[in-house]
């Protein structure tokens, strides 16, 4: 299992095309009550140019349909490429998130791919 992922399918929290300005939050998945035990990954969907800076900001909530407050920022620095399926940024999750969680991207009409930011289990 030495450098796998896991990869939950169809619980992104976010995805779409990385030339758009922003992409719109994904799924709310829950992930309270699980101390510290899941990261959040952002997944290259085909090959990814950054050239503008990504900036993916997870969000937690005590209801699936309440409001979601900041939880943590990822950033994605210009200049870099990715291939289809590789991990381009992750965090762990804070053992007192909240019930549920989503994300929102912000991008750069200059970069070019897709992106999928999902849930990832780590190994306990």
């Amino acid at each position: 299992m030495l450098n796998n992922i896991l990869k939950v399918y169809d619980e992104d929290l976010a995805k779409g095309a990385l030339n758009q300005a922003s992409i719109a939050e994904g799924n709310v998945v829950a992930a309270g009550s699980t101390q510290g035990a899941l990261c959040v990954n952002a997944f290259a969907v085909g090959d990814v140019a950054v050239n503008g800076t990504i900036t993916i900001t997870v969000k937690h909530g005590d209801t699936e349909t309440g409001a979601f407050a900041e939880l943590l920022t990822m950033s994605i620095e210009a200049t870099k490429s990715f291939v289809d399926g590789e991990l381009m940024a992750t965090a762990t999750l804070p053992a007192d998130v909240k019930d549920f969680v989503t994300a929102a991207i912000a991008s750069s009409t200059s970069n070019s791919g897709n992106i999928r930011v999902t849930l990832g289990y780590l190994a306990r």
